[in-house]
């Protein structure tokens, strides 16, 4: 039987292996949480009692009392500060939420992201998230015509770098392809909702940044939900070597 590998080896080369590798593999050592000074009655993940969501890149004003508000910085009122596209310190979480957040990732991190939160979560645990939708972007920020005042091109010019590159973005997802990260990283059963809106009740209105819309017929946002998937989740290698030779290679080479 010809394995993934075997096939990986003999169409890849080298250098790209050796990135493809980076993805596929667990980072070595669990992402160490920063102690923070927080409500001592608040309790964590892993304690008896303790909070069994967590919010993922909470910032500084979007803090669920409800749930457990871990960022990569020491915002005042994170309970802790974590790198979460490293191997998360907790298990057997009831749900996972990020607002904003994936597109802030690095694509090989998006994909880690996913699937350290997969391993969090426990067999029909939830993970959802809202990210600016890319078929929302190509429709709203630039219409290329002969006829359009140079000055209109200009400014539609700024504004589709700016969806790209502004706010510390790192990559867009259009809709199938947030469904090709998911799936490859350790969930089944997606569903897509509308702002605020869930089938259930612990996930309805969490969503908070405004401006929510639809233009012809696409929203502003994508808003997923997907559950994690009974076993040990692991990231599809397939999907991790298709990330690795479309899109990553290209950045790393710097050019």
């Amino acid at each position: 039987m010809v394995t993934v590998r075997a096939v990986v080896r003999r169409l890849l080369p080298p250098r790209i292996r050796l990135g493809l590798r980076r993805l596929v593999e667990r980072p070595p050592a669990v992402s160490t949480p920063v102690a923070v000074a927080r409500d001592p009655s608040r309790h964590g993940p892993n304690e008896a009692d303790g909070i069994r969501r967590v919010h993922v890149g909470c910032g500084p004003t979007n803090q669920p009392p409800d749930w457990w508000n871990v960022d990569i910085r020491e915002f005042p009122g994170v309970d802790q500060v974590v790198d979460a596209t490293r191997a998360w310190p907790w298990t057997d979480l009831d749900a996972v939420y990020g607002e904003h957040f994936i597109e802030h990732l690095p694509l090989e991190g998006a994909l880690q992201f996913a699937n350290e939160a997969a391993r969090a979560l426990r067999p029909g645990g939830v993970l959802r998230l809202s990210t600016p939708g890319l078929e929302h972007v190509w429709v709203t920020h630039f219409h290329p015509s002969q006829d359009r005042a140079p000055e209109t091109v200009v400014m539609e010019t700024y504004m589709t770098n700016r969806a790209f590159h502004g706010w510390g973005h790192e990559f867009l997802y259009s809709k199938p392809m947030l469904e090709r990260l998911l799936l490859g990283a350790g969930f089944d059963d997606l569903t897509f909702h509308d702002y605020g809106a869930s089938d259930r009740p612990e996930l309805r209105d969490l969503e908070k940044h405004p401006g929510w819309d639809h233009v012809e017929g696409w929203p502003s946002l994508w808003i997923v939900e997907a559950v994690r998937k009974p076993g040990d989740p692991q990231i599809d290698a397939a999907v991790a070597a298709e990330i690795e030779t479309e899109y990553v290679r290209y950045v790393r080479s710097g050019h």
